[in-house]
């Protein structure tokens, strides 16, 4: 099988029956009639691919349009303070600094939050408790002693 390249944008592969590749421009005038079923067959394959293709994109864009719908739920300085158990002006330095997830809208003054996106902070800065646990306390014991064979 061979397949000539020609760099010219309205250019489409014409398949043969005899598996050669034959390449048109699209500014050719006539095909033979022994090119036209290979010509036919190279449309039909380059239909189905833009169908398919065609198909994906609506697929993503369903998929976008549903994500848009989902409305995204504000709340105010004193919301989040309770959320986040800390004092206002905190907030709002974490905020300037992008510390912390918040919008401002343009020209305007407050602040806002997404309830999720706060909940997520809270639970992404959970430190590991440092209290140890009944066996691992048993376990560092024992490192330290003899085994109760020991004299025998």
């Amino acid at each position: 099988m061979t397949i000539s390249t020609i760099k010219t944008p309205a250019i489409f592969a014409v398949i043969s029956t005899k598996v050669e590749v034959t390449v048109f421009t699209m500014t050719q005038d006539s095909l033979s009639f022994d090119q036209l079923p290979g010509a036919v067959m190279s449309l039909t394959a380059l239909v189905k691919e833009l169908s398919r293709e065609v198909c994906e994109l609506r697929g993503q864009l369903a998929a976008l349009s549903e994500n848009s719908k989902q409305s995204v739920n504000f709340i105010g300085i004193d919301r989040a303070c309770s959320i986040l158990g800390k004092a206002k002006s905190t907030i709002y330095a974490l905020a300037r600094e992008g510390k912390l997830p918040a919008y401002k809208d343009p020209g305007d003054k407050e602040w806002k939050f997404i309830e999720d996106e706060l909940v997520n902070v809270v639970k992404g800065n959970k430190s590991v408790s440092k209290i140890q646990s009944f066996e691992d306390m048993e376990a560092n014991l024992r490192k330290g002693t003899r085994p109760r064979n020991w004299a025998k």
